[in-house]
């Protein structure tokens, strides 16, 4: 493995919920795709889980060594959860040729949350 880029980020949970309390469904609606959504809603506390998903996301476009107005934007990248409960990013096609373009080849998800906090850490790799 080669490793093309890394990317790192850590986000206050209760900064997330106050957005999510704030904005409600224009917020959630502009950061995360409708599984996401659906997913994070299901739980009793829906913080730590859009938190970490924010991080994951943030972490990606640094990766890249991108910003989120790239060509890669928020809704083109989402954070799931394998069979065993592994979190994954699925990227839109647009994002994955975007990357495809880049020499990417894969990318990993670490996701973690403490306390206050969730961080999220992303490897790209060529």
């Amino acid at each position: 493995m080669a490793v093309l880029g890394v990317g790192i980020d850590l986000v206050r949970i209760e900064r997330i919920s106050r957005l999510v309390g704030r904005w409600g469904d224009r917020f959630l609606a502009r950061v995360f795709t409708e599984s996401e959504r659906e997913a994070c809603s299901r739980r009793t506390n829906h913080g730590p889980c859009f938190a970490m998903r924010f991080a994951a996301k943030e972490a990606f476009v640094k990766a890249l060594g991108l910003g989120m107005r790239s060509p890669v934007q928020w809704l083109d990248i989402q954070v799931r959860n394998d069979p065993l409960g592994k979190p994954i990013i699925s990227l839109s096609p647009r994002a994955e040729a975007y990357c495809a373009g880049r020499g990417v080849t894969a990318w990993h998800l670490s996701l973690t949350d403490e306390g206050e906090y969730a961080a999220a850490v992303v490897v790209l790799e060529r």
